[in-house]
This record gives C-alpha cells, structure tokens and sequence, in this order.
C-alpha cells in the first residue's frame, strides 16, 4: 500500500450534540482541476439505512504520466462514527486495497492493507469525530462538511497510505464567500481543516447552509475538486491557522462499543 496515494488523505471529527448530522442522500458529481484544466472526477452516492448510512465513492485523476483511481465502500452508523470502509485502488497500473474495521468491543480499528507487493495489517484507536479520506474523495468531504457545522472539541484523519496514518485535525470557520451554481447567486460558508498540528496540511471546504459541499481546496497541491456547475467568486487566499493538538490519551472511552471521545 506504500505509496499508493498522493499525499492528502483526511479525516475528521462528529459531535455528539447539538447539530444535525444527517447527510444529504443522492448522488454528487465533482471536477478535479490544477491551474484551471481539468485532471479528474470524483463522485459519491449516499444511502440512508435504519442504523446508519452506506456510501459509495469513485475517483480518477490523470496528471502526466501518473494515473490515479480508486473506489470506497463506506458504512457510517447514524452518528457519522465509520463502521467499515473498503477501499479498492490502482496507481499506474498497480493495484492497491485498505480495509478499515471496528472491532467486536467498538474502540479499535483493525486495518488490512495491500499493494506494492505488501500485505500489512495494523490496529489503531476507534475516535469518535473522524474520517477516513482517500485522496480527491467527494463523499470524504461531504462528511467533513457536517463535522465543520458540528465544531467538535477534537477531531481526526485516517489516511490510507501504509498500514494507515492516524492525525488529529481542527476545524477553523471562516467568513462567507459568494459563488455561483449554474449561474444563480449562491451564499458558501468556508471552513479550514487543519491536518496534523505539526507541518500541517489544509484541506480548504465552502458548503451552503444545509451542508451542501460545493467545493473542496487543496491548496498545497494546487488541486480544487469542484461541484459540477458551480463557480467560487473571489477565492480568498490561504492560510493554514494554528490550531491546538488534542491530548495523546483521550479523557474518556465510551462503553457498549463506542469510539472514544
């Protein structure tokens, strides 16, 4: 699985009060640019079910000679908390698979990962408040969305790269912005997410008030992933906020096979 995916690979976080965290059901469509020619797509379709949602998602990218796609299988419980995600991709050719799970006792994950002629296998803690992104995922950011409207105290990324990466992130709003979808005026929120707290990463979100995603930034990779028919009107500039670290052993673990806080 070593390198596999690019570089950007995020995750994040879910409260458990106050906002509401249902995700909008359907299909979305996005554009994948660099320096304003189009590279990729990306789309996602989420389901609604009795004790959760299922969400599929699908990508490709092609910049040169690299070649990148993969697809992701993702159950969430009906409080965002990440059940099981299976990822299937290729990088050139060369196929790659992560498979996230929760344990039977709800405060683990057990990762399985193949690719560059590998097979790794690795356990890591189960937080509430966290996302497992693939590079250039729709769905990934549509949950970051929701959790950027919540504002949860800690907050944390899974990167499936290795036998996966596991880095807390922050959420930083900022002011509105305008934009326009399919030539209607339309008013975007922005939201930073700040990856890690050291040599930290951003992952740029501007969503309407119901949480539409309508467009997600990678400014450090100069890659926008963009909603089909919309326009960003003066893209501010970006900056990546400092943000605090969360403590290395969680205050408190939730019982009946909960993440912990």
């Amino acid at each position: 699985m070593r390198g596999w995916l690019p570089v950007l690979l995020l995750s994040l976080s879910l409260p458990a009060f106050g906002q509401n965290l249902a995700l909008p059901a359907g299909q979305s469509q996005f554009t994948i640019t660099q320096n304003g020619k189009t590279v990729g797509h990306t789309e996602s379709n989420i389901v609604r079910l009795s004790n959760g949602y299922s969400i599929e998602s699908h990508g490709d990218m092609s910049l040169g000679r690299f070649q990148y796609s993969f697809t992701s299988q993702n159950r969430l419980d009906p409080m965002l908390n990440v059940v099981q995600d299976q990822i299937t991709g290729t990088v050139n050719g060369k196929q790659a698979s992560f498979d996230v799970a929760s344990s039977t006792d709800g405060r683990q994950f057990i990762i399985h990962a193949s690719g560059g002629g590998k097979n790794e296998s690795n356990t890591v803690t189960r937080h509430q408040n966290l996302v497992v992104v693939p590079d250039f995922d729709a769905a990934a950011y549509v949950e970051m969305v929701h959790f950027a409207m919540a504002q949860p105290q800690y907050s944390w990324v899974l990167i499936p790269k290795g036998n996966g990466i596991l880095v807390p992130c922050g959420y930083v709003n900022k002011p509105d912005v305008q934009g326009t979808l399919y030539g209607r005026s339309v008013a975007v929120r922005h939201t930073t997410v700040v990856i890690s707290a050291q040599n930290a990463i951003s992952i740029e979100l501007y969503y309407t008030t119901d949480g539409t995603l309508m467009e997600a930034d990678l400014p450090e990779q100069n890659f926008y992933v963009i909603r089909n028919g919309f326009q960003l009107l003066n893209r501010p500039a970006s900056t990546v906020p400092h943000v605090g670290a969360p403590p290395q052993q969680q205050q408190q673990q939730q019982q009946n096979g909960q993440p912990q806080q």
